[in-house]
């Protein structure tokens, strides 16, 4: 994510605006049909912070979500109105600003066809879409420590079930996150 966003696409700005759009996603962790309609009417401020304040298309459901710096800084760029842009454009783009910020690590998926066992492998690249927008926001989210239920009031999902099947996290990503737990750094006593 660090390096989609420091990526430097001033040449480029199709793309720039395309970055900018996921990355809101990525921040928000909501669906593309809500973070790419941001207006100036649906960021508050209370007690000095910034929300967004936003009723999600497919739900109906209202979120209220913490807008971090980095969304800050992007809304900023835009008078806090995203451009509108189609999600077919977004979706074929991003994949070439993910290729242009080195994100070219293969991913292995294993399926079966015809009762055989298939595997292919894709550039990660290549699988970078809106959607994932969504995924990253809420596994970022999760990873820093937030409870999945307060990530499922800002993502709109229904149930935490629902919400831990967008949540991708490695064996490492967790095994790391749970050393910080006070169980396994012994600040807990065991009994």
């Amino acid at each position: 994510l660090t390096d989609i966003a420091e990526l430097d696409l001033s040449n480029y700005p199709k793309l720039d605006l395309v970055r900018d759009v996921f990355l809101c996603g990525c921040y928000t962790a909501l669906r593309f049909s809500d973070y790419s309609r941001i207006k100036p009417h649906h960021i508050k401020v209370r007690d000095g912070r910034q929300f967004l304040e936003i009723i999600t298309r497919k739900t109906g459901e209202r979120v209220v979500i913490p807008i971090r710096p980095e969304l800050d800084k992007i809304l900023a760029k835009y008078k806090n109105e995203l451009p509108h842009t189609w999600e077919q454009k977004v979706n074929a783009r991003i994949k070439e600003v993910a290729k242009m910020a080195g994100i070219e690590e293969t991913v292995s998926n294993e399926y079966v066809r015809g009762g055989k066992r298939v595997s292919v492998t894709t550039p990660k690249y290549k699988m970078i879409k809106t959607h994932t927008a969504r995924r990253t926001g809420a596994s970022l989210m999760y990873l820093a420590g937030i409870d999945p239920i307060a990530i499922a009031k800002f993502t709109g999902h229904s149930s935490q079930k629902n919400l831990l099947k967008y949540i991708r996290v490695s064996k490492e990503e967790n095994a790391e996150r749970l050393a910080m737990h006070p169980f396994f750094n012994g600040l807990k006593k065991v009994n």
